[in-house]
């Protein structure tokens, strides 16, 4: 968190604390023997030593004072000086604390140099940790599992107020008393280019290592979202570009994925400069293999006005009803799509069908067209031909007749539909009631 530079150590406590608990276990191991001598279990002193190099003095204290020699000098000076030892605080400045914890360690150092604690090696051992001898913190370095344990375990007593632009130089100091950088692991990359601040590499190591792009993605989105990344500081060039670019990819896996493809939506909505072109070109390759996954498809192109994807999707699914034979669902599409010319060619073989059978095979639809009636010159003459065909059945011989003389001067009807109109004209011509006048015969 750049807002606490000046207190970066005790985040970094508390991660090792997370990870390290053998001061713990120890604890556990040595409360639970029955000793009258606490201090002769084989686990004593090193995780008294534990608790001290990961700060959490209040543990230190009470293990100290299981030992059976606590109510000497030696013991209740070192007692006190755990006891006495700064942390910091938000609530104290770093100036502030800086100038308690060198008091304090000078009083250390001057306990030490008088020989308090000469006669018992571990405490001494101890003192020299708390006052901050590299001699003594070094060779904690054998005690430690990993590289970035020790470093925090020595900056607590060098450099306590590390700043976040100085944790590199500690890292890489940590490093090179590990084996140096051919020794690293994935992992200890990652953290050298978090101590850093080199993000980049960090969202390289983790794409390299993992097995996809979850985790730096969203990683990545929460340090912007969570303004942790100050573009005024060049901590990382271009980060929305990478933050995008890793999203987009993550979201690309996610729609090639037969259940998970909806979920890659949300993801492409969180990008603003290519996350609608690149939705739109994915959404017209997902597999249609249903019409409820159709439907799926059209109302998210909908939502976000991908009109193209609407169309292209209907097309699909039309031309499947049409490869079954099934012209209705097929006309039902093509209305959704809005294409003209499908719709006209699917209105050309509903009325080549009524010229051979005689009969609608999808009235419903025909019946229901509504608004949709004018997508196409072709749909407008077939929904009218229905209606005439409805009343012609319902004897409605008036209405009939002056919609067939519509029809007929209309021209809307294709030629190979012309005889069908004049056929079926001849009944209201030779009916004894007048249905044509004179004019209308005429025209």
């Amino acid at each position: 968190d750049p807002k606490s530079e000046g207190y970066l150590l005790p985040q970094l406590l508390h991660w090792i604390s997370l990870h390290f608990k053998d001061c713990e276990d120890g604890a556990r191991s040595v409360l639970s023997q029955s000793s009258d001598s606490p201090e002769d279990h084989v686990l004593y002193w090193d995780t008294l030593l534990d608790f001290v190099l990961q700060g959490r003095m209040d543990q230190a204290r009470n293990l100290l004072k299981l030992h059976t020699d606590f109510n000497t000098d030696m013991f209740a000076s070192m007692d006190q000086l755990l006891r006495k030892m700064p942390l910091p605080s938000n609530t104290v400045s770093c100036g502030d604390f800086l100038i308690k914890w060198k008091n304090w360690q000078m009083e250390v150092v001057s306990r030490v140099q008088a020989g308090e604690f000469a006669v018992y090696p571990q405490l001494n051992n101890i003192a020299e940790i708390l006052a901050g001898s590299e001699e003594a913190l070094d060779g904690m370095a054998n005690k430690c599992k990993t590289w970035y344990q020790w470093m925090v375990y020595r900056l607590l007593y060098t450099n306590p107020c590390v700043a976040t632009y100085d944790l590199g130089v500690y890292a890489q100091q940590a490093i090179d008393r590990f084996g140096g950088l051919d020794t690293l692991t994935s992992l200890d990359s990652v953290l050298l280019g978090l101590t850093e601040l080199d993000l980049p590499q960090v969202v390289k190591e983790l794409c390299m290592t993992l097995d996809g792009l979850w985790f730096p993605a969203h990683l990545l989105d929460i340090l912007c979202h969570a303004n942790s990344l100050n573009p005024n500081k060049n901590v990382i060039p271009n980060i929305a570009g990478l933050r995008e670019y890793l999203l987009l990819e993550y979201a690309t896996s996610l729609m090639s994925h037969n259940s998970l493809w909806q979920a890659g939506v949300i993801y492409f909505d969180q990008c603003p400069v290519q996350g609608r072109q690149r939705l739109e070109a994915l959404l017209e390759r997902v597999a249609l293999t249903s019409n409820y996954k159709a439907n799926k498809v059209i109302h998210i192109a909908k939502e976000r006005g991908l009109h193209s994807v609407v169309a292209s999707t209907c097309k699909v699914m039309g031309m499947k009803a049409l490869a079954g034979n099934d012209t209705g669902s097929a006309m039902t599409w093509a209305l959704r799509s809005g294409d003209a010319k499908f719709t006209t060619f699917l209105a050309d073989r509903l009325l080549a069908e009524y010229t051979q059978s005689g009969r609608f095979s999808s009235t419903d639809l025909l019946d229901n067209l509504g608004a949709s009636i004018i997508v196409s010159e072709r749909l407008t003459f077939l929904g009218k031909y229905r209606e005439f065909s409805r009343m012609r059945e319902e004897g409605d011989n008036t209405g009939a007749a002056d919609l067939l003389h519509s029809l007929l001067w209309s021209r809307l009807a294709p030629k190979y539909f012309w005889i069908t109109l004049l056929i079926d004209a001849v009944p209201y011509l030779t009916s004894d009631e007048v249905l044509f006048t004179s004019d209308q015969t005429y025209q």
